[in-house]
């Protein structure tokens, strides 16, 4: 009984510490460093699953449908490329990582008893994340792709005039 309370302790963990980070994004004060220690929760929450729940089996892993193995372990995959990858894709890494992960953790809370008592706190999660990852893709990530395009610049953007050589 006590491996399931650390199984899905480090779980509520690693997504508080995803949702931390996607306000950090938001905020525009995130760091690859900073998905480290969400990335090993995250693995270790991962490792103790396939161990305990679904003894190494595949079939074990799917019984419940492929919908929720995909959204798991995509999810995953997200979370422990952001410490690694560049700056800007380390970003948009925790983004999609969070939206994947409140997928699945939502849908979790919602279907299985054994994470019921986690409702609470994983729909705070969401509130905070998605109104963060809202912010980040209306509020500053809207200049960001203005200025990267070239819209502000001048003789820069879509105008099609050239300058003469003289």
């Amino acid at each position: 009984m006590y491996i399931q309370t650390i199984t899905f302790l480090a779980a509520i963990t690693g997504y508080a510490g995803l949702t931390a980070n996607m306000v950090l994004v938001a905020a525009n004060r995130h760091r690859r460093a900073y998905m480290t220690p969400v990335a090993l929760i995250v693995f270790a929450h991962v490792l103790l699953v396939w161990h305990f729940r679904y003894e190494w089996e595949i079939a074990q892993a799917t019984r419940n449908g492929y919908a929720g193995f995909f959204i798991f372990h995509t999810a995953l995959l997200g979370i422990l490329y952001a410490p690694l990858a560049g700056n800007r894709d380390a970003r948009r890494l925790v983004a999609f990582s969070f939206l994947v992960a409140a997928m699945g953790a939502s849908g979790a809370v919602l279907r299985y008893d054994e994470v019921a008592v986690y409702r609470l706190p994983v729909f705070l999660c969401d509130l905070v994340g998605l109104g963060a990852f809202a912010h980040w893709t209306y509020g500053p990530a809207k200049a960001y792709l203005k200025r990267i395009s070239g819209r502000n610049r001048p003789g820069g953007g879509r105008s099609g005039r050239r300058r003469s050589g003289v």
